[in-house]
Order: C-alpha cells, then sequence, then structure tokens
C-alpha cells in the first residue's frame, strides 16, 4: 500500500515528496521525482486552450508520476461556454478511462451537468469531485450516482457527516492552513481520533488512486 499520501489535490509542491496529488496543466508538468500529479484543463482555461494542449494532455496521462486526470468540469459561476465545458469533460473522462486513472472533478452549480454527462458516458473509473462545499441533498444525489467526494478547508459539516467514509476523501488546494489542520477539523467534526481517520483516508486513497498495489516513487507501471 502507499503510505504517504493524505492530500489527493493541491496546487503546491511544498509539502513532503510523495504526501500529496499535485494538480498541474499540461504546459505547467515537469515532475519533480518522489511526487504524485494529476494533469488536466481547468474549466477556466477552456478560452485559452489548443489542440497541442489536449495532445499533450492525452500523452502525459500515461506518465507513470501521473495518478489522476482533471482536474476539469463544470462551473455556472465563471462566463463560459457550456458547450466548451462539456465538449473538454468528455475529452477528459474518455482519456480517463483510457489509462485507468480516476476522474478530478471541479464542480460549482452544476451538479444537474455533471449528473447527466455520468449517465451519458457510463465511465468505467471513479470520479472525484474535488473541494466540494454543497449541501446534503445535493451530495446525497452525487453519493448515489457512485461519485466520491473531497473535502478541503471549507465544508459544510452536515454534508460531511452524511458522506460514508469509504467515499471520503480530504485536500488542500489553495487553503491558507496545512492537510493536518484539515484532518484534525474533519475528526473533529465526525467524532473520531485523527489517526484513525487518516487510516480511512490512506486506504481509500490506495484503493482509487493506487489500485491497492504497493508501487513506489519513479517506479514504472
Amino acid at each position: 500500500m502507499n503510505q504517504h499520501v493524505l492530500d489527493i489535490h493541491t496546487h503546491h509542491e511544498d509539502g513532503k515528496p510523495g504526501e500529496a496529488i499535485v494538480c498541474k496543466m499540461p504546459h505547467d508538468f515537469v515532475p519533480t521525482p518522489g511526487y504524485w500529479y494529476s494533469v488536466g484543463i481547468h474549466p477556466w482555461e477552456v478560452l485559452n486552450i489548443h489542440g497541442k494542449e489536449l495532445l499533450d494532455l492525452h500523452s502525459l496521462a500515461q506518465h507513470h508520476q501521473v495518478v489522476a486526470i482533471g482536474e476539469t468540469g463544470f462551473d455556472r459561476i465563471r462566463p463560459l461556454s457550456q458547450f466548451t465545458q462539456t465538449l473538454l469533460f468528455g475529452n477528459h473522462s474518455n482519456i480517463a478511462d483510457e489509462v485507468g486513472k480516476p476522474l478530478i472533478i471541479h464542480m460549482v452549480k452544476a451538479a444537474d451537468l455533471l449528473l447527466a454527462e455520468k449517465k451519458k458516458l457510463n465511465p468505467q473509473v471513479p470520479w472525484v469531485i474535488h473541494g466540494f462545499r454543497g449541501k446534503p441533498q445535493e451530495a446525497e444525489q452525487l453519493l448515489k450516482a457512485g461519485l466520491y467526494l473531497s473535502f478541503g478547508e471549507h465544508y459544510n459539516v452536515e454534508t460531511l457527516q452524511l458522506t460514508p467514509l469509504d467515499r471520503l476523501f480530504l485536500e488542500t488546494d489553495e487553503a491558507t492552513c496545512g492537510i493536518g489542520f484539515i484532518y484534525n477539523k474533519v475528526a473533529a467534526d465526525l467524532g473520531m481520533e485523527v489517526e484513525r481517520l487518516k487510516e480511512v483516508v490512506k486506504k481509500n486513497i490506495d484503493c482509487i488512486f493506487f489500485n491497492g498495489d504497493s508501487r513506489m516513487f519513479g517506479q514504472k507501471q
């Protein structure tokens, strides 16, 4: 089992190697030995992408340090083309299925779009919504559809408490605090010991991001 990763989504390589999954755009992907990555095109960047970026994504998805695809997704707060976001999302989903790696999803006020794509695409790999802040009713819909939820610095406590432990991940994303603070906060809200929470999340990470194997840093699949 992987014994290190506690943070499934961050944009910074400022922690210990192997402690987090670092999210990169294809043009920013310059892997550092010992680190794990996700690679994708953020929906905010839909107006800035070009064909080479998509070709690079397809190639980089197979890199042995890349353990997830994304983040990609839907955002209704930004003035973005829903049509373009949907095309880009479908592209990411297809790549994730092809390489057999989970999809990291950015979702803002777009649960209906995401659920429609889940039904249409019928993915073969897990879908993980990062930085989830939604209300319990929304979470129940997403969990029923088989998605996983990752919680960061800010979240709805009731939503956290109804999330099954085997669907739970934690992250820092762009948080002002470290992953240790988030584990302590979530453990308190769940009424469980921090070490027990770490064991639960590590098990989920090993299962979803590392296929339950004992892959070590730098070792190719």
